[in-house]
């Protein structure tokens, strides 16, 4: 009887010290706020609604709040609820548009699009300043296809790894690796394309 009050102590100080490491909801945003912000920025490419999406993030986890202490890896956890929440809020966004569209005379509808349409120009005779050569990869990266740049962000922005950028896209590490060398790839060929006109432009 002595051996089970000992093994009962033990499993309940095993139990009590896993909850105490669990992560709460506080540290949770306080450690990785700027991270659910950018994953959702990234997919939403909209100021306002990606701290829509943050808080609703942090919302969802609320809710969950009585299960942290079954998360094992809490940053990729958090990282894909903050991926489907904006994911969520991009597709209901998606929605309204499509409704607000078919309001709208063919003439405002096609000015509302040139003007969301990214400026890829810039002066030919002004020299790349590292401001400027940020915007120039800031407006390439945007004109990915959407999952190579959704994963290179992941990737460059978030710091996470291969592993965790595929459980976050519920994707095979294998895709994450392709996808990370073809955005390279495209980056590289598209940035060389503009310098090489600058040159001679």
């Amino acid at each position: 009887m002595a051996g089970q009050i000992v093994l009962g102590e033990t499993v309940l100080k095993s139990v009590m010290a896993m909850e105490a490491a669990a992560p709460t909801v506080e540290t949770l945003v306080a450690g990785h706020s700027v991270m659910v912000f950018r994953i959702a920025y990234s997919i939403l490419r909209n100021h306002h609604d990606a701290e829509d999406a943050a808080q609703e993030c942090f919302l969802r986890v609320w809710k969950q709040k009585d299960r942290l202490h079954e998360v094992n890896n809490a940053k990729t956890w958090l990282a894909r609820i903050a991926w489907t929440t904006a994911l969520d809020k991009r597709r209901a966004r998606r929605a309204m548009v499509s409704l607000s569209m078919t309001s709208l005379s063919d003439e405002q509808s096609g000015a509302e699009l040139m003007q969301s349409i990214p400026d890829l120009g810039a002066a030919a005779d002004e020299q790349l300043a590292g401001a400027e050569m940020q915007q120039m990869l800031e407006r390439l990266i945007a004109v990915l296809p959407e999952d190579l740049r959704h994963t290179l962000e992941l990737s460059t922005v978030q710091e996470l790894n291969s592993a965790e950028i595929a459980e976050v896209m519920k994707i095979p590490e294998g895709s994450v690796r392709t996808r990370l060398f073809r955005a390279r790839k495209q980056l590289k060929e598209k940035m060389a394309v503009l310098l090489e006109g600058r040159k001679h432009g």
